[in-house]
């Protein structure tokens, strides 16, 4: 098994664990899909067991790695570009692997073969991983969609809620992730999340939450999103306030209200709006 761009330091045992992989990037609208995958991560308590050396995969022009220096002396460098953790979960029949990390710059294929790769070694049952995109939703709305190993897959996520996706066009590396998955036999999706594209700035808290529920109602694990719940309730009111200040917002919100009813579809490439004609979330998460 070649693994040479991560370096493990202990395997875990773990019980047909399920891999979900949140990646940084292209696929991470409002940071929902990395952000999901950390707050799974903290939700389990998973803890790290392996690295990605950033050499294999990252330019550093690109994502560049930070310094800490005090009184011109240099205290720490440090190269996270990303982590891998398990988690025992008792109360499941399945424990869990999470990749939380940037989506690589350079040597996709090999990246996705030495990830699936350590998936099998550690005797995975299932690869999932996490995308989020831009589309017309309005900030309210929660809706998922996804790519599966197959036709009888697609049925178990349609229980969820979630629909297949139907899409031409450029792709991020969950492509190659899930072919990947599917070369070794191991079931595999690929579920994404869409993000009003009038929403700018950090995580979207109630589409964590959201992506978040719909993980744990899939692998049968209890999981508390209330603390998530709670921000978005809080932020879901400021974002109202702006959209009742701002005659442009409350057309653009009008025109998805009316696209919605007459059962427009989503999931098509997006022109995204004017910049009078969007909310940064950032405006809002700062202030208490």
């Amino acid at each position: 098994m070649n693994l040479s761009g991560f370096e493990i330091k202990s395997w875990p045992d773990l019980r047909q664990p399920v891999m979900v992989a949140g990646l940084g990037g292209w696929g991470n609208a409002l940071n929902v899909a990395k952000g999901s995958a950390a707050y799974l991560v903290r939700l389990t308590g998973a803890r790290r067991f392996g690295t990605l050396k950033p050499d294999a995969f990252y330019r550093f022009d690109e994502n560049r790695p930070t310094v800490t220096i005090r009184d011109g002396l240099m205290h720490s460098l440090r190269f996270d570009h990303g982590g891998l953790f398990a988690a025992r979960i008792p109360e499941s029949r399945r424990d869990l692997l999470v990749l939380v990390a940037e989506e690589p710059h350079l040597c996709w294929d090999a990246f996705a073969s030495q990830l699936l790769d350590l998936a099998v070694g550690v005797g995975a049952a299932e690869f999932i991983s996490l995308g989020s995109m831009y589309d017309g939703v309005l900030h309210t709305d929660t809706v998922l969609s996804a790519f599966a190993t197959d036709a009888d897959h697609l049925k178990e996520l349609d229980a969820f809620h979630i629909r297949p996706v139907t899409y031409y066009g450029p792709t991020a590396i969950h492509s190659i992730l899930h072919r990947k998955a599917c070369e070794r036999s191991l079931k595999a999706s690929s579920i994404w999340t869409h993000c009003p594209y009038y929403l700018e700035g950090t995580t979207h808290p109630g589409l964590v939450a959201a992506t978040v529920g719909t993980l744990a109602s899939l692998l049968e694990l209890e999981l508390d999103t209330q603390d998530l719940l709670a921000e978005w309730k809080k932020l879901k009111n400021d974002i109202q306030t702006a959209i009742e200040d701002s005659p442009k917002l409350q057309k653009l919100i009008g025109e998805l209200r009316r696209a919605k009813l007459r059962g427009a579809r989503t999931g098509r490439p997006i022109k995204r709006p004017g910049q009078d004609k969007v909310i940064r979330l950032k405006d809002f998460q700062d202030v208490d």
